[in-house]
């Protein structure tokens, strides 16, 4: 499959080397790097956006450090970790790598930290063990209960859906099929030995399929004849300040590690706000993703342990996500009992591991007889994507695209021209909620009450809807 091809949702049959289920960051960065291959591809998403999963409802923490040596996991973080600077240029992805403290509040945790230490060291990773003084010089908003810290220089604070958006954008620009609202119904083999996939937009014939459908992973296995792997949903419940308070947070500010968690944090965002989270709830409800008074009041007080200026009057959003837990937190392998069938889910390091995780991918592919070669006019970047918030003096913008002097979000300065190209991009917004996860539009204080009107106004535009009709998010209408 080469040339372009912008996402479709057609009742049509492919015939592809490669059927990648899940529309996530994984599932993204796998078609991304795919893409640039020979191989034909098709990437089949049950709702009618990417990044609608996991991958739209973390903290947007690209780790250098996750857990211990001698994991695939680990290696898969080191491997992508240094990384990040080059690659979000190459997609114009929102990206700092600013470094984190881990703060210790008692001496108990003060000697975890020196544990921390070695198996961070043991990674490859850099870390530094740091008095209390020290902590507070590296972020003076650390409470001054701190007893020691630990620097970690190598974290850094990305924009998950816009990375899930520009790997998916790459794919469709490289010839990718994305069909989104494509939920998979049935998966069946042929005389030949070929999956053919059945989906509410038609059937793709496949030599392998990419599992990277999260929560939904188990099903899909069991679907296809594979191994019967049980996912359940984990909620993660997070508060967001705004920029009155983020604006003064010099790094990212984690919890102490613990055996059984890792703690709620702070964490700037590459918008100018910051979060805190996130909790772990399993539950048996992949839809559910409600928040509730006491959760967010636990995640105050957690958090203002840390940071004692947070308060409840600087929270301006709370909201959750579910991320795929399963007794086998990292799946990167084929199936036991399917050759063509390879699993592709992580349970919370999906952003961290991506580019290193895409390239595992293709990797055991070839091995299994893809025989994918690099394809010379394969685009490796997308087009530069200025935004109008990290200039200064955009009167240059202005002049080249007069719609960048347009403001539609006041909040977080996005303009027209912003709202416009993520309506007309390779997989396109469709939605108020889409021209949020890719512009920012409606991420302030307000939280869209001014600028809700200006947008819905552009991607009725963008998709042939009415006021009525124009959608708020991936499933719901504006009036809904």
């Amino acid at each position: 499959m080469t040339g372009p091809s912008h996402a479709r949702a057609g009742a049509e049959t492919d015939t592809v080397d490669v059927a990648i289920i899940g529309g996530g960051v994984l599932g993204t960065a796998v078609a991304a790097r795919l893409s640039t291959t020979t191989a034909s591809v098709c990437l089949l998403e049950a709702e009618s956006d990417v990044a609608e999963g996991a991958s739209k409802g973390n903290a947007g923490v690209a780790v250098s450090y996750y857990g211990p040596p001698g994991t695939l996991e680990t290696q898969l973080i080191t491997a992508s970790t240094p990384r990040w600077e080059e690659l979000t240029a190459r997609l114009s992805v929102p990206y700092r790598r600013l470094g984190a403290v881990m703060v210790a509040l008692d001496d108990e945790q003060a000697h975890h930290l020196e544990e921390t230490r070695e198996e961070i060291l043991a990674c490859g990773v850099r870390a530094e063990l740091l008095t209390s003084a020290q902590t507070c010089a590296q972020e003076p908003l650390v409470t001054d209960r701190c007893v020691a810290g630990l620097l970690m220089p190598d974290e850094g604070v990305i924009d998950p859906m816009a990375l899930t958006v520009a790997y998916a954008n790459l794919a469709a620009s490289n010839g990718v099929s994305v069909r989104l609202a494509s939920p998979v119904t049935a998966i069946r083999t042929d005389d030949d030995g070929r999956h053919l996939i059945t989906t509410a937009q038609g059937t793709v014939r496949c030599r392998f399929i990419v599992n990277a459908a999260g929560v939904a992973a188990g099903r899909i296995s069991r679907m296809a004849g594979g191994e019967d792997m049980r996912y359940w949903p984990r909620k993660g419940q997070y508060a967001v300040l705004d920029r009155a308070f983020a604006g003064s947070l010099r790094r990212i500010v984690f919890s102490t590690h613990s055996a059984t968690t890792k703690g709620i944090n702070v964490v700037p965002t590459t918008h100018g706000s910051a979060l805190l989270g996130p909790t772990a709830n399993d539950h048996e409800e992949p839809d559910d993703k409600a928040t509730d008074a006491d959760t967010v009041a636990m995640l105050v007080a957690s958090a203002s342990g840390l940071v004692p200026s947070i308060t409840d009057d600087l929270i301006i959003k709370y909201f959750a996500a579910n991320r795929p837990a399963s007794d086998e937190p990292h799946r990167l392998r084929f199936d036991e009992r399917i050759p063509t069938l390879l699993h592709c889910t992580n349970r919370s390091a999906g952003v961290s591991i991506s580019p290193a995780a895409a390239d595992h991918v293709l990797e055991l592919l070839n091995s299994a007889g893809l025989d994918a070669q690099p394809r010379r006019d394969a685009a490796q970047a997308l087009p530069p994507a200025p935004r109008l918030r990290d200039y200064d003096d955009p009167s240059e913008l202005i002049a080249a695209d007069p719609q960048y002097g347009q403001v539609v979000c006041a909040c977080e300065h996005v303009s027209a021209a912003e709202i416009n190209r993520a309506l007309a991009a390779p997989v396109p917004a469709s939605s108020v909620d889409g021209v949020r996860k890719r512009t920012g539009a409606t991420y302030g204080r307000c939280q869209g009450s001014l600028c809700s009107a200006g947008i819905s106004f552009l991607t009725a535009l963008h998709t042939n809807t009415g006021p009525a009709t124009v959608k708020q998010t991936a499933r719901g209408t504006v009036g809904s």
